[in-house]
């Protein structure tokens, strides 16, 4: 069996989509004659626009257009006027899968734990809330029947494409922020969805590397991180090299890592974006099992991650963490050792 015209639905955080972008290579693999395109977020789209094997990115618009039950009627009729005939959905939610049913797609994979599991006619029965594989793992297990086998991690490819455009993109907010050479990124946010590094160690982290390398240090974030980034350079000596950026878009900002010599941060999203251009990472994680880098750490690369030495829990509650913020019990000696690595690695560059 072939198909022509193939839809991969994921709709939630940045990470789960870079997360679930090998699968798009995957499938163009197997149907080369096949049409692929996303269904996403306009957060996220622009990361899509440069992956080398996706024709097509589709806005996701659940508070405008597809808001609500008939919102995500409307969805479905969009879906079937372009007549996709394979549609896997990555994210599984009520209305999105009421809108392939909707789209009449003749094949429609999804979980097969949820109460509208039966709006899919190919189910795959997987519980990922047990963390037992990596969410990058749990994406291609959807992939199942339709491709010969799933590559092992050392294979796998995101295939996002450093082209013309955010090589463009890069010159210039480089050019604009003043940064010139090496450079280093250091991300100490987390978009709330998971535990922080502390603020006094990610200002240790930055003077460590200030001490230790010429490269320029960008602390970077969005504009509702602005009082935590200057809060890390308040805490830096003047005239060292060290940039707070928090007006990049999601674009530029990828054009930027794609350069980057060395990308520090927590679990979020663009530490997968760094991890699919192949950067040179140090992150750090919680133990728990929501929060693990088992299942959601830089793929393939846990020789990056640090982890505390504390009794994981079941859940995982930032403010009501019985460890006070687990990943304040990393001991500096560790963060040191790893940082100690990446800069030798600079220095051969």
């Amino acid at each position: 069996m072939t198909f022509f015209n193939i839809l991969i639905v994921r709709t939630d955080r940045i990470g789960d989509v870079v997360l679930t972008t090998p699968a798009i290579k995957l499938l163009h693999a197997q149907y080369p004659s096949a049409r692929i395109s996303f269904l996403t977020r306009k957060y996220s789209a622009s990361l899509l626009y440069h992956h080398q094997y996706l024709d097509g990115v589709i806005l996701y618009q659940p508070e405008e257009k597809h808001r609500g039950f008939m919102g995500h009627l409307r969805l479905g009729k969009e879906l079937k006027e372009k007549s996709f005939d394979l549609a896997f959905l990555m994210y599984p939610t009520p209305g999105l899968a009421l809108s392939l049913w909707m789209a009449e797609i003749p094949f429609r994979i999804g979980t097969g734990f949820r109460w509208y599991s039966f709006l899919f006619n190919k189910k795959i029965y997987e519980h990922r809330k047990y963390g037992l594989r990596h969410e990058l793992e749990y994406n291609l297990a959807l992939l199942g029947d339709f491709i010969p086998k799933i590559p092992q991690p050392d294979e796998i490819e995101f295939s996002l494409r450093v082209d013309e455009n955010l090589i463009n993109r890069r010159t210039d907010a480089l050019l604009h922020a003043e940064i010139d050479g090496k450079y280093i990124i250091v991300h100490p946010g987390s978009g709330n969805s998971a535990p922080k590094l502390p603020v006094e160690t990610f200002s240790r982290i930055v003077s460590y590397l200030s001490s230790k390398t010429d490269a320029t240090i960008i602390i970077a974030g969005n504009k509702s991180e602005e009082p935590l980034l200057g809060e890390i350079k308040s805490h830096q000596r003047k005239e060292t090299k060290i940039k707070v950026i928090s007006n990049w878009d999601l674009e530029t900002y990828m054009a930027v890592i794609s350069g980057s010599s060395l990308f520090i941060s927590n679990s979020t999203g663009p530490l997968h974006i760094a991890r699919a251009f192949d950067i040179p990472l140090i992150s750090f994680y919680c133990p728990a099992t929501p929060c693990s880098p088992r299942r959601w750490g830089p793929y393939n690369r846990l020789d990056s991650v640090i982890v505390p030495d504390v009794e994981p829990c079941k859940t995982c509650n930032p403010q009501k963490c019985p460890h006070g913020n687990c990943l304040a019990k990393i001991p500096w000696r560790k963060i040191e050792s790893l940082l100690d690595l990446r800069i030798h690695q600079i220095k051969k560059e």
